[in-house]
């Protein structure tokens, strides 16, 4: 599959908007949900990896240069989101920018799961894609029913639903991962 990507982001950097459209639809969603988690506002998120992509397309031809193009994608959203908390004085951003080699492996790794754990939530029905994606987020199971005028029960279920089918899905790696990390019951 890298091999494949490899050739797409070559295509991408001659200009072909077809690779351009693949990029995109594979990674976006991921990117957003890695970018709320330094913003927690998900329409900034989304502001932010929308100019990544339009940035990406306008800089094209220096993508033959690039070995590691996944890397380049998530650092490059991370530096946009600490500059849009920098600008906004949300945050001190001392001694943040600076991260470990070691540390930004780890980050990718977890970035790769996040990528199969988008589009597996994908395929899930409307109801329970919505309410996966604002946990996500990191929203509440109470603030969830609140947004969406259902009960915390309703939430709950649809979340335990949803783990099912995704566990069928995902592998079980990914499926251990996906329970311990994202989706505690409150």
């Amino acid at each position: 599959m890298e091999n494949t990507w490899e050739t797409t982001i070559q295509l991408l950097a001659k200009g072909d908007k077809r690779a351009y459209a693949a990029v995109f639809r594979e990674f976006y969603g991921s990117l957003v949900l890695y970018a709320c988690r330094f913003i927690e506002d998900r329409d900034a998120a989304e502001d932010i990896v929308q100019g990544f992509f339009c940035r990406l397309w306008e800089g094209r031809r220096h993508l033959a240069d690039i070995k590691f193009f996944k890397s380049y994608f998530y650092s490059s959203v991370r530096h946009s989101c600490l500059n849009y908390l920098r600008d906004r004085h949300v945050v001190s951003l001392d001694g943040l920018e600076i991260q470990k080699e070691e540390d930004f492996r780890v980050e990718m790794m977890e970035e790769e799961i996040y990528r199969e754990l988008h589009a597996a939530i994908k395929t899930l029905p409307e109801k329970c894609r919505k309410i996966f994606l604002m946990k996500l987020e990191g929203k509440k199971n109470l603030e969830i029913a609140g947004m969406l005028d259902i009960t915390e029960e309703t939430v709950r279920s649809q979340l335990r639903r949803g783990r099912e089918l995704l566990q069928k899905k995902l592998s079980p790696l990914w499926s251990l991962t996906l329970l311990v990390r994202f989706f505690s019951m409150e």
